[in-house]
C-alpha cells in the first residue's frame, strides 16, 4: 500500500489523499492529508503549480547537473532565479532528463503543511508523472472538467479546452479509470527540500563511533582523502559560480527543447564562441578526461574570457588541450594553497 497526498495550491484548498494498493489501483480516499497506516506516503504536487520541460544533458556529477539545471531554468523563467526551486529526473531511455521548476515559496508552504499534519513524505512527484506513459499519444485523465496529460515529454494539468489546444496534433488517450506509476524518475525533494536522513546508534556505540571518527579525522588530515574532500567542497563552490555566470545564455522566455542546439544558434547570433557557452563546453569536456585536476574557481567577463582557476597537475596538458581545440589557452603563475599547486588560467576565443 501506499498513501498519495495531493497537495493543494495557496492555502492547500481542494487537498486529499488515495490510498493504493501494489498494482496502482485506488482502494480509499478522503478529504485531507490523511493518516498512513504503515505504509509509505508520496506527496504530489498539483500540476498547475509545477512547469516540466524535458532537456538533454551530458554525463555530468550530481552537483554539475544541478547547477546545469538551474541556469536552463532561469532562461525559460521570467522569475527571479532565487525564487524558483529546480528538480532534475534521472535520465530516461532518449537520454532526456524531466526537469521541474516551481516557485520555492509554494515548496515551503507545502512542507510546512504536511510537518503540521504529521506527514514526513519519502518523495513528492509531479502530478502528471503519476500517470503511465502510453505507447504513443498522451494519457489523460479528466476530471471535473480538468485534464491531467502526460505524454513523451509532456507533462501538465489544465482545464480541458486549453488542454487540447496545447496538445495540438497528440492523440489524447482517455484512461476509463484512475491507475497511478509510481515510477517517476523525478522528485522535487531536492536541494534544499532533500529529506533528512535520520541515523541514530545504540547507545552503547556511541563512545566506539566516537573514538573511530577521531581516528579517521587524524588519519584523513595526511593523506590525499583531505585533498579529495576539499576539492568536493571547491567543486560545489565552482558549480554556484558556473551557474551564476551562465545566466543569459538564452533569451528569457525560450521554450527549452534541445539546449544544445539553442545555445549554439544563440552563440552564433552574438558573434560566435566567444561567450559564456562557447569556452565553458570545450574546458568542461577537457577537464572530464583530466579527474587529477580540479576547477576551484570560474569567472566570465565580455572581452575578457573565461578565468578558471585549477588545482593539481597537468593544467599545461589543459592549456594544450583547449589550444588543439582553437581557442586560446594562457596560464598565470602558479602558486601553492594548502600543499597543493593552484594556477588561473584564461580561455579566450581566438
Amino acid at each position: 500500500m501506499t498513501l498519495l497526498v495531493f497537495l493543494g495550491t495557496d492555502d492547500n484548498a481542494g487537498a486529499h489523499w488515495l490510498r493504493l494498493d501494489a498494482d496502482g489501483a485506488v482502494v480509499g480516499r478522503g478529504a485531507g492529508f490523511g493518516q498512513p497506516a504503515g505504509e509509505p506516503v508520496v506527496a504530489v504536487a498539483p500540476g498547475e503549480a509545477v512547469v516540466l520541460h524535458w532537456v538533454e544533458l551530458p554525463a555530468l556529477a550530481p552537483a554539475q547537473a544541478a547547477a546545469a539545471a538551474r541556469m536552463l531554468a532561469a532562461d525559460v523563467s521570467a522569475a527571479s532565479p532565487a525564487s524558483l526551486h529546480v528538480a532534475l529526473g534521472a535520465p530516461e531511455a532518449d537520454g532526456q532528463r524531466a526537469m521541474a521548476i516551481v516557485q520555492a515559496e509554494q515548496m515551503r508552504g507545502w512542507m510546512t503543511a504536511l510537518a503540521a499534519a504529521g506527514l514526513e513524505p519519502e518523495r513528492m512527484i509531479p502530478e502528471p508523472l503519476l500517470l503511465p506513459l502510453p505507447p504513443e499519444g498522451a494519457a489523460v485523465l479528466e476530471g471535473g472538467g480538468r485534464w491531467l496529460v502526460r505524454g513523451a515529454r509532456l507533462g501538465f494539468a489544465a482545464e480541458a479546452d486549453l488542454a487540447r489546444l496545447m496538445l495540438g496534433e497528440t492523440l489524447p488517450v482517455l484512461m476509463e479509470a484512475p491507475r497511478f506509476h509510481l515510477g517517476a524518475t523525478l522528485d522535487l525533494l531536492q536541494g534544499d527540500f532533500a529529506k533528512k536522513r535520520r541515523w541514530r546508534p545504540e547507545a552503547g556505540r556511541l563512545k566506539r563511533l566516537a573514538v573511530l571518527a577521531a581516528a579517521i579525522v587524524i588519519t584523513l588530515i595526511g593523506t590525499e582523502l583531505a585533498g579529495a574532500f576539499r576539492h568536493g567542497l571547491a567543486a560545489d563552490a565552482a558549480e554556484r559560480e558556473l551557474a551564476a555566470a551562465a545566466q543569459g545564455v538564452l533569451p528569457r522566455g525560450t521554450l527549452v527543447t534541445s539546449p544544445e542546439a539553442q545555445v549554439r544558434a544563440r552563440l552564433a547570433a552574438l558573434g560566435g564562441s566567444s561567450g559564456f557557452g562557447g569556452l565553458a563546453a570545450p574546458l568542461l569536456a577537457a577537464l572530464q578526461a583530466r579527474p587529477q585536476l580540479a576547477l576551484v574557481s570560474l569567472d566570465h567577463a565580455a572581452g575578457r574570457g573565461l578565468v578558471a582557476g585549477l588545482e593539481g597537475p597537468d593544467a599545461a596538458g589543459l592549456a594544450a588541450a583547449l589550444q588543439a581545440a582553437g581557442l586560446n589557452a594562457s596560464l598565470g603563475a602558479v602558486r601553492e594553497a594548502g600543499g597543493r599547486q593552484q594556477v588561473d588560467m584564461t580561455v579566450q576565443a581566438r
